[in-house]
């Protein structure tokens, strides 16, 4: 079995560079455009699977050639395909993403086959095999796919398995109630600032991370983009600078700093070893896309030991001596942890 589950949406992004975002009723016109594979269980799951963790995502695909790709695409990056579903009627989950040059991505999405996830022909887990549960929210957005999401939940959390959640802006809006219920049995939530806004009422991320906790959830990482991540444990409130990189593309980034802290976690690394993975992760991600020779052992090692020297990581150089010494495969923090916590 996978130390690692992921259960979300499996989708094709349809990513288009544009010079502006025209008004409503207007034209824009992209400089480059590319397929790939998108959803952010996907990029998650992917993600760990370079970071060395053996992973398995459920989910649901078409069986239309475009899902046969996707689930190509995620054999390829070493991802467990076995527990994704195919569904006869519906097509794979397509998403537009219009990129301006900023970085920042507007999304457009045709959920597709995602939302049909069922228990029918559901294989059996061995979750006391597994350990770890990594959910999207997405994927609490619509019935059924909801139904499965909550059991594979709650026998993730009977058999003892840490429980990381990235809930997503829509699901917060449209889910509201749903994901407050669900915090007190959360080991990692991973929100945006944005996010964490809906569910505290304040922008402080100081604040709002100190207000997730009251509400039970045990540890917050609060991702804030170019001004890096604040995460929240009970030792305490600790920031994570960003690194300096030229952004193209936000979009999975902060599916990228997700795998990171998991990765860094399960592996042993102390909180702040493991969130400085997550951030150089986003970073590489924001600057040059989901890829493996972009996001693989040896080129976030390079990345790494080449920004270590800079005056702002001058505090950080034990976790970047823990890091890098991992990633080139001389051990790891404290061998393989049971849980995140």
């Amino acid at each position: 079995m996978p130390q690692v589950i992921a259960l979300g949406d499996i989708n094709l992004d349809i990513v288009a560079h544009m010079a502006y975002y025209p008004p409503r009723g207007g034209e824009g016109i992209t400089s480059q455009c590319c397929l790939r594979l998108g959803g952010s269980a996907a990029n998650t799951a992917f993600v760990l699977a370079c970071c060395g963790m053996e992973t398995a995502i459920i989910g649901r695909v078409g069986t239309d050639p475009l899902g046969q790709q996707l689930l190509a695409d995620l054999r390829a990056g070493g991802v467990d395909v076995s527990l994704v579903q195919s569904d006869p009627d519906k097509t794979t989950g397509v998403v537009f993403v219009a990129v301006t040059p900023d970085g920042e991505r507007t999304m457009f999405g045709s959920r597709g086959a995602n939302v049909r996830l069922d228990f029918q022909g559901f294989p059996p887990i061995q979750w006391g095999r597994v350990h770890h549960f990594h959910l999207s929210g997405y994927a609490l957005l619509e019935a059924p796919q909801r139904e499965v999401a909550l059991c594979a939940m709650d026998a993730a959390c009977r058999s003892g398995l840490s429980v990381s959640l990235d809930a997503g802006v829509i699901t917060l809006m449209q889910q509201n109630s749903l994901i407050r219920s669900l915090l007190p049995r959360i080991d990692l939530f991973l929100p945006s600032l944005d996010e964490a806004e809906l569910l505290t009422g304040t922008r402080d991320a100081e604040m709002a991370v100190i207000k997730l906790r009251e509400q039970g959830v045990k540890a917050i990482a609060l991702k804030l983009g170019g001004k890096g991540c604040m995460v929240g444990v009970e030792e305490g409130n600790f920031s994570v600078p960003p690194f300096a990189v030229e952004v193209r593309d936000t979009t999975g980034a902060g599916d990228a700093f997700n795998a990171g802290l998991i990765a860094g976690r399960l592996k042993g690394l102390s909180w702040r070893a493991a969130a400085l993975w997550g951030n150089a992760l986003g970073a590489l991600v924001a600057h040059a896309g989901i890829n493996k020779e972009v996001i693989g052992r040896e080129a976030v090692a390079a990345f790494l030991h080449q920004s270590r020297n800079q005056s702002t990581w001058m505090d950080w150089q034990c976790e970047f001596d823990t890091i890098i010494q991992l990633l080139k495969g001389g051990g790891h923090g404290g061998g393989m942890a049971r849980t995140i916590g």
